[in-house]
């Protein structure tokens, strides 16, 4: 987590001289933009961090007098892609579709507390997601300064966990498995710059999931892990980079 902190504020910092760089130019680059075509393509790369917001029932012991509970103790940073489709719906509104792939991994740490109130660690579950993403959602953009124009996004993102469809590995320690499919909904903010062969744009992005991600399959092992668990819910901070 530090490391991409760390990412992020040398992300800002380039954002920051770009925007300095490009405040007063000498020549305002693709000025119909706002008034060509209507509907553009690019592409667009970026890392994200993904996390769990993880519910436990406190209330659940077992026949021992034990109990366990989960948290999510270590997240890293993952990749993704995505293909851009963007519609001038007015001059300041564009509808946004950005179909992609998106990979990561959470690792959730299961403790188990004794009936002494002893807490240990009981079993860590590497938990790897490979999404299909299929965002869409409204970019709304302020006045055009230069050739720097900030904007905010606010929409909603359907994906599909293709690591759901893995076996259950029990020698690996994964226990139990993620649903296909979430919902999520979006709000981000981002800056394009007008070069002069094409725009480019720098956007920080937090994604949260609607839906219960804990699946009922679950291993004869992995039972007390999943008795101990309320709901998962998905959360992603993303950082993109497009090129239209």
């Amino acid at each position: 987590m530090k490391r991409f902190v760390v990412f992020l504020l040398l992300c800002l910092l380039v954002v920051g001289s770009l925007f300095g760089q490009y405040k007063r130019p000498i020549l305002l680059n693709d000025p119909d933009y706002d008034v060509g075509k209507p509907l553009r393509f690019g592409f667009s790369i970026g890392v994200n961090v993904m996390d769990f917001d993880a519910k436990n029932r406190t209330t659940q012991f077992n026949a021992d007098g034990t109990k366990y509970f989960a948290e999510v103790t270590h997240i890293s940073a993952g990749l993704n892609v995505n293909a851009i489709g963007d519609l001038r719906v007015t001059r300041d509104i564009h509808l946004r579709f950005l179909p992609g792939y998106s990979f990561g991994q959470r690792d959730v740490d299961f403790f188990r507390v004794e009936p002494d109130s002893t807490v240990s660690l009981a079993t860590t579950m590497k938990m790897e997601s490979n999404f299909i993403d299929l965002p869409v959602g409204i970019k709304f953009l302020s006045e055009r300064n230069s050739n720097v124009r900030p904007y905010l996004y606010l929409g909603t993102d359907l994906r599909v966990d293709l690591a759901a469809y893995k076996r259950l590995k029990v020698e690996k320690g994964v226990l139990l498995r993620l649903q296909k499919f979430d919902y999520y909904y979006e709000i981000g903010f981002g800056i394009d710059f007008f070069l002069q062969y094409f725009k480019f744009s720098a956007e920080i992005k937090w994604s949260a999931g609607i839906l219960n991600m804990l699946s009922g399959d679950y291993v004869d092992e992995g039972k007390m892990y999943h008795d101990a668990l309320g709901s998962l819910r998905s959360k992603f901070l993303i950082v993109s980079f497009h090129f239209e």
